[in-house]
């Protein structure tokens, strides 16, 4: 292991040469400049090794898959061949800005028992015209980032935007699991929230690229139903199963990107319950900080819910399936909405 050194890995497969490019380069132009480029093309029939091979720059190490082996194969193949204190993920279709190796090695420097740390991230689409970001994803604290991984890869360490401690990789025999394919990812910060602490910098330091060609969007099911068997995996430490109609519902209860008032549902309600019984049991996570965030999202939804019904009948059988908890949360958001008309008309 080279102290100090950077090994980058980036797997690419019949990329457009235009994003590749922007990818390749916005890596060679980092104010960090020790680090070791591991590309590998994974049996492209484009043009790809041509591409990479007209870098000259020695810091770049092009391996080749005589045949696809999927992006899980390739990582692992990238992993095998690193030498640095760091590995830093990169995605070929998308710009890392040019601080970013700079700000997170000073990172992982300062908080040596952090084994992973992600970015803020912009979104751009497939002209590279921005579309967002995201500034709300936090990880807050170990206890409450391993309840939202729960429901998914909740707050998102998003892949390319990842940099690594390569010792406690190493030490806890980490590696991507080719059965999670779509989302190898969520089942590797699984692992990590489990070994160590996981960081997001409050810093927008890569453009993330959605475009027509993304797995989020090609491979949408078959992510859905990863994602699905890697809740399960966790459930079953609180000898819960996700049935058909439990899905949905669990599926987004710590999201931000969906309709809240059209998921007011008694089974959900209860679906909490049970998820609290249950750890009450079996103490797999943070109790006290279960309840707490549990019963928030469900105020949440109980609150949208009241404001978007108009029967009063109907108003008031919501108000009495909050919890305690969550009906505190409404009067204090109801007070301050109420501040905010009376102030408004001054």
């Amino acid at each position: 292991m080279v102290k100090g050194l950077i090994s980058v890995i980036m797997p690419t497969y019949n990329r457009t040469s235009v994003y590749l490019k922007q990818s390749i380069e916005s890596i060679l132009n980092q104010t960090y400049s020790d680090f070791e480029f591991i590309i590998v093309d994974d049996g492209s029939s484009n043009g790809t090794k041509e591409l990479i091979k007209s870098y000259d720059d020695p810091r770049i190490r092009l391996l080749i898959n005589e045949q696809n082996m999927g992006l899980p194969r390739s990582l692992n193949r990238a992993l095998d061949e690193c030498r640095g204190e760091y590995i830093a993920r990169m995605d070929d279709d998308d710009i890392a800005y040019p601080t970013r190796f700079e700000k997170q090695f000073a990172y992982m420097r300062q908080h040596p028992d952090v084994i992973v740390c992600g970015t803020w991230v912009e979104f751009m689409d497939d002209n590279g015209q921005l579309t967002g970001t995201t500034i709300r994803d936090c990880i807050e604290d170990m206890d409450s980032y391993r309840i939202t991984l729960l429901f998914g890869n909740i707050p998102t360490i998003f892949h390319p935007s990842s940099f690594v401690n390569r010792r406690l990789f190493l030490e806890n025999h980490l590696c991507y699991e080719s059965e999670y394919d779509y989302a190898e990812d969520y089942k590797l910060w699984l692992r990590c929230s489990t070994i160590g602490k996981c960081a997001i910098l409050r810093e927008v330091l890569m453009k993330y690229r959605r475009h027509s060609g993304s797995v989020s969007i090609v491979k949408k099911q078959a992510q859905k139903d990863v994602d699905f068997a890697i809740m399960q995996l966790q459930l079953d430490s609180l000898h819960l199963t996700l049935t058909d109609e439990v899905k949905p519902l669990h599926y987004h209860l710590m999201s931000d990107n969906w309709d809240l008032q059209n998921r007011y549902d008694l089974k959900l309600k209860k679906w909490i319950k049970d998820l609290i019984k249950a750890n009450g049991r079996y103490r797999i996570y943070n109790q006290t900080k279960l309840k707490k965030l549990l019963w928030y999202r469900w105020s949440l939804i109980c609150r949208l819910a009241i404001n978007n019904e108009k029967n009063f009948r109907k108003k008031a059988s919501i108000i009495l399936s909050l919890s305690p908890m969550g009906f505190l949360y409404c009067l204090k958001r109801a007070t301050e909405k109420m501040t905010e008309i009376l102030f408004s008309h001054e």
